[in-house]
């Protein structure tokens, strides 16, 4: 967030010296207050709507962010230590600069993520999210609502591994491939 508020900050800066460069002419012959408020809010405006386009896109394109760039889709596998059996899923995510959601879809059941982010431990980034799962009807005989948790290592956005752990005490271990 820091980092989105000073790139704003200078991008409306630098608009602001712009727009007073391109009318240097009406500023020298007459100084109006009311002119430079103008400029100013020209400035501001054209700032919030490149800041909006680069939290969203563009920052995908900076090579000076080392914010990890996540696939928006996964495919792969987890096993619960509850019935040991290895199940195959997708991972669905949708990430900005300051955001990320997480969408789980097995063939019994869809996670979405409650929280998500994307935080360095002990120097590694990991994605980390709460979730709400709610497995199809014909499944909650043995599988009820439940919540959770899951961890992903980051070392290779290309392959996420991680464990999830819900409040129904299981856990398991996940590994998800990019879909390019």
């Amino acid at each position: 967030m820091e980092k989105l508020i000073k790139l704003s900050t200078w991008c409306s800066v630098i608009m602001f010296i712009i727009r007073c460069a391109l009318s240097w002419q009406v500023i020298l012959l007459n100084v109006s207050l009311y002119d430079l408020f103008c400029y100013a809010g020209e400035a501001i405006g054209i700032a919030v709507i490149f800041t909006a386009l680069y939290e969203k896109w563009l920052w995908r394109i900076n090579p000076f962010d080392k914010t990890p760039k996540l696939y928006k889709q996964y495919t792969g596998t987890l096993k619960s230590n509850y019935d040991n059996i290895e199940y195959s899923a997708k991972l669905n995510i949708k990430q900005s600069m300051l955001s990320v959601h997480v969408t789980l879809i097995t063939g019994e059941s869809s996670s979405n993520s409650i929280t998500a982010s994307i935080d360095s431990i002990f120097g590694e980034d990991q994605l980390i999210y709460c979730y709400l799962n709610t497995p199809k009807s014909e499944f909650r005989n043995r599988s009820e609502i439940h919540y959770g948790t899951a961890i992903f290592s980051l070392t290779d956005p290309l392959h996420l591994t991680g464990q999830y752990y819900t409040d129904r005490k299981t856990s398991g271990d996940m590994s998800f491939f990019a879909k390019e």
